[in-house]
């Protein structure tokens, strides 16, 4: 077992397979070989193992064995030791596309030519469409800009109900007294918990006068 063998065997009974994900920029890639014997796709496995490269192996109803590479990483080190002949520009191309130097579109395009040159058995532009015009480092940042921006809509969302419950269990009428004997904070942090209620809409406040030259700050629920 070589990469010689492994790449012929690529090229006969494998392909990379293109999908795209609802929702996001960026295309997934994953290499497969097919193959009913099952005792030849582990010696490519335990190859590529020792290689550093991590495969699974998929057995299908039909009897079909699959083995499949699917994370990035093993990815670019499949792509850029397989030395494929039928099947070079895909893998140039896949490789291009993983390190960031081509968007998804361009992919798309390059892989309807080889479909049309019969070079592909299948073409992932008639089913995804040209709808990814960022290369996959732009879409990764994209995706974490977006799930980042999530996950702080959602810590405010938590951080409002939560405070929200807190002016619910005060008097109407409070001060600063009142949001340190009902919540159980310090009076540093009830003075700041009531600027908090203040800022967000759930209270208003206004100054009483307390003899003789005093004056305490009241919040009113609104």
């Amino acid at each position: 077992m070589n990469w010689s063998y492994v790449s012929g065997f690529f090229d006969g009974e494998g392909g990379i397979t293109v999908y795209g994900r609802i929702g996001s920029n960026a295309l997934a890639l994953k290499v497969t070989i097919c193959q009913k014997s099952i005792d030849v796709l582990r010696r490519i496995k335990a190859f590529l193992l020792l290689t550093g490269i991590y495969s699974v192996i998929y057995t299908f109803k039909n009897g079909l064995h699959v083995v499949e590479i699917g994370r990035a990483d093993d990815l670019c080190r499949f792509l850029r030791s397989v030395n494929s002949m039928v099947k070079r520009r895909q893998v140039r191309t896949a490789l291009d596309y993983l390190e960031g130097t081509i968007s998804g579109n361009t992919l798309l395009n390059i892989y309807e030519e080889e479909y049309k040159k019969h070079k592909r058995k299948s073409n992932p532009l008639e089913r995804i469409g040209l709808r990814f015009p960022m290369t996959r480092p732009e879409a990764v940042e994209a995706a974490e800009a977006l799930s980042k921006r999530a996950r702080f809509l959602g810590n405010r969302r938590c951080f409002l109900d939560r405070l929200k419950r807190r002016v619910l269990s005060l008097p109407r009428v409070f001060g600063v007294k009142d949001i340190e004997r009902v919540i159980g904070v310090s009076t540093p942090r009830a003075q700041v918990l009531g600027v908090l209620m203040e800022r967000e809409g759930l209270v208003r406040s206004h100054f009483e006068r307390v003899p003789p030259r005093f004056r305490k700050k009241v919040f009113e629920r609104i």
